[in-house]
């Protein structure tokens, strides 16, 4: 028991130290007393371990357990449930104090066992609006490469946000892309003067998107647990959001329930339509996946690759860490008939607040496609 108490601890404290380096302190307080307390001795491990182990694959930072936690308390204070909490969290109107905040967590996990067995046991839903400034400055590169109309199809994708993201405004250092009045608006810190190529010739015909354990975003349950993801200090991050679920009002994203294997198996079944590229793209999930789904999507990828031409090409774009001590990584590989070409476009903070762009001419090549993530 003392070593998976140590093995829990190791894992809050990594959040922690996670959260205060990506700009929230407040996060990062709350995990901090996490890890200490579990370190005191508690009973948090023997109570809620049995579900973690249910959903996960026992890897606690691998698993983001502590993230489910985080989540799972802003949950509470968000939907009403634990006014204690609500009065210290920012995204509440609260004070913005940490102090003891753990243990008025623990109470409210307590009071509400039900709600929060179901919200831990679930995998992290990571909707990240801002990851849309990397990925559209990544399909404008695809767009330029190809001169071709793309067909999209997303792997991972919650509750599709992302599948609206040429309907956002795009600023990226000294160029811009997209309808100024549109009310989600992406403006990362651009760190080098390249750009992306704003002019391209960008269509998107056809979009398509799988996750595991899809949300509606359209139900209130839902947009609460996307919500809760967010860090409760980041009001800008919460703003990007609540802009893009309003744009899904009327894109209306449908969300396949799949596992990313299987799916990316049958949507890339066969040859490809001439005249347009498919792209597959993702951010932030591949580590959410097991090793084994992971070999059979990349193998899909591949697969259809293979089959590609220059006039039916075959793109996968990613924004994904390599590993824990890098800047997350845009990447696109491209099968054009012959062999995969790849590329490293940019390095971003892993919300893609700031991005450091060097683009296709300039970016590095990468000897294969695939994605190996090696965490410490």
């Amino acid at each position: 028991m003392a070593r998976k108490l140590d093995a829990f601890a190791d894992g809050f404290l990594k959040q922690a130290q996670w959260c205060t380096d990506l700009g929230s302190p407040f996060s990062g307080a709350l995990m901090t007393q996490a890890a200490d307390a579990l370190r005191l001795g508690t009973d948090f491990v023997t109570t809620y371990m049995p579900w973690c182990q249910g959903a996960t694959t026992g890897d606690v930072s691998a698993d983001v357990v502590p993230l489910r936690f985080l989540g799972c308390a802003h949950a509470l204070a968000l939907g009403g449930q634990a006014p204690a909490l609500a009065r210290h969290y920012p995204s509440c109107g609260g004070d913005g104090v940490a102090d003891n905040l753990w243990q008025t967590a623990l109470e409210a996990f307590a009071a509400h066992p039900a709600f929060t067995a179901d919200f831990v046991t679930q995998p992290p839903q990571t909707n990240e609006v801002g990851r849309a400034g990397a990925l559209m400055a990544g399909l404008l590169e695809l767009a330029q490469l190809t001169r071709l109309p793309v067909s999209l199809f997303e792997i991972g994708a919650s509750a599709g946000l992302l599948q609206g993201l040429d309907s956002f405004y795009y600023r990226f250092g000294g160029a811009s892309w997209g309808d100024e009045a549109s009310p989600c608006r992406i403006e990362p810190q651009w760190l080098f003067e390249a750009v992306p190529p704003v002019a391209a010739p960008l269509s998107i015909i056809g979009r398509r998107a799988c996750d595991y354990a899809p949300i509606d975003v359209l139900d209130p349950a839902n947009a609460l647990k996307i919500r809760a993801y967010i860090w409760a200090d980041q009001s800008e991050r919460l703003a990007r959001l609540e802009a893009a679920i309003a744009i899904a009002q009327t894109v209306r994203p449908q969300v396949d329930a799949a596992s990313a294997d299987d799916w990316l198996a049958d949507v890339l079944a066969g040859p490809g339509t001439p005249g347009q590229v498919r792209c597959v793209f993702h951010s932030i999930m591949w580590q959410y996946m097991p090793q084994e789904v992971r070999d059979r999507a990349y193998g899909a990828i591949a697969a259809a690759g293979e089959r590609a031409n220059a006039d039916a090409p075959v793109a996968w774009l990613r924004f994904e860490p390599e590993t824990n001590n890098e800047p997350v990584q845009l990447v696109l590989a491209l099968w054009r008939g012959g062999p995969p070409e790849t590329r490293l476009l940019a390095g971003a903070h892993p919300h893609a607040t700031q991005i450091g762009w060097t683009g296709w001419d300039k970016g590095r090549v990468l000897e294969t496609p695939e994605l190996v993530q090696r965490f410490s």
